[in-house]
């Protein structure tokens, strides 16, 4: 493939890109800072260009095609991509040497954050911290794609099982998959809770989307339980509101949820009678020179979680 050959610029994946985000084509060219004629001509020449359709009109609105939709993909990726280059560029000019995104899961905790990256910038002035929300489903795929650098990722054994001649990972604290529950629930004085107690009950969740490594494979899947119902709720903090609310019952790691415990508001409950634990690790893709800043962010997460722990 003949890069140089390409017939399409920057403003033609610009284009496709804000026309799919818009209502209409007043609205598309109004945020491109063009006019409905000028926009519509670059329509024409791409398509011309490109010897395909890349939208149907029906109206006032650009319904887009098969081919739209594939360029449409790529354009949001080069646009992305475009945009963070930019960014680390800008970053490198202010004496930063090195940007490092680290992906978290939606269900680990923050509460570490801010000491974490206070202390990660007095050991490493140079180097940047950028948290990025790119690798909720497929952290792995994220790191070999370069989508992030590093990623915290949890399993259910100490020592992760990765493809080490593609992967380093280090292990950073134990944890803990914990039911969480008001405490006027039904279940509120039980020692521990088992799958079969979910069977009749409304659990709450961020995802419906079965994760590896979590509640779905490590606790209901081997008994074959699925709750009742499942109410999908998108940000931890309104499951939580649930739960003060005596609406249903949740599944979180002691670290995520220890922030919400000092009110009596919520409790929370043992996962089978020996608990779930789960462990967490950092992991980093053997390629560039991420190494040494994973090993100091692992280092110091491992004296924060000490710390927090002591």
């Amino acid at each position: 493939m003949d890069i140089a050959k390409s017939q399409l610029n920057i403003s033609h994946l610009k284009m496709i890109s804000t026309i799919a985000e818009s209502e209409t084509v007043k609205e598309a060219a109004e945020a491109l800072f063009i006019t409905q004629p000028a926009l519509t001509n670059r329509i024409r020449e791409a398509e011309r260009r490109l010897n395909t359709d890349l939208f149907i009109r029906r109206g006032r609105k650009l319904v887009i095609s098969s081919a739209g939709k594939r360029l449409l993909h790529s354009a949001n990726k080069i646009l992305e991509e475009l945009a963070r280059c930019e960014h680390d560029i800008a970053r490198l000019s202010d004496g930063v040497e090195q940007v490092i995104r680290i992906g978290l899961p939606h269900y680990a905790s923050f509460n570490w954050l801010p000491n974490v990256v206070a202390y990660f910038h007095q050991d490493s002035p140079n180097t940047e911290l950028e948290i990025s929300a790119n690798a909720q489903q497929l952290p792995l795929s994220a790191l070999y794609n370069g989508d992030i650098d590093i990623a915290m990722i949890s399993s259910a054994n100490k020592k992760l099982s990765i493809d080490e001649t593609a992967y380093d990972a280090i292990f950073i604290l134990q944890d803990e998959l914990m039911a969480c529950l008001s405490p006027q629930h039904e279940y509120g004085k039980h020692k521990f809770l088992t799958a079969e107690d979910f069977a009749s009950q409304t659990y709450i969740t961020n995802s419906t989307v079965p994760e590896k490594d979590r509640e779905y494979e490590l606790f209901f899947k081997p008994k074959n339980i699925i709750p009742k119902k499942v109410l999908q709720v998108g940000f931890n903090e309104a499951i939580i509101e649930f739960i003060k609310a005596n609406m249903g019952l949740t599944i979180m790691t002691k670290q995520l949820i220890a922030p919400y415990l000092n009110k009596n508001l919520i409790q929370t409950t043992k996962l089978g009678e020996g608990g779930l634990k789960i462990y967490w690790h950092i992991v980093y893709a053997k390629k560039g020179k991420i190494a040494k800043p994973a090993k100091a962010l692992s280092k110091i997460l491992k004296a924060h979680s000490a710390n927090s722990q002591a």
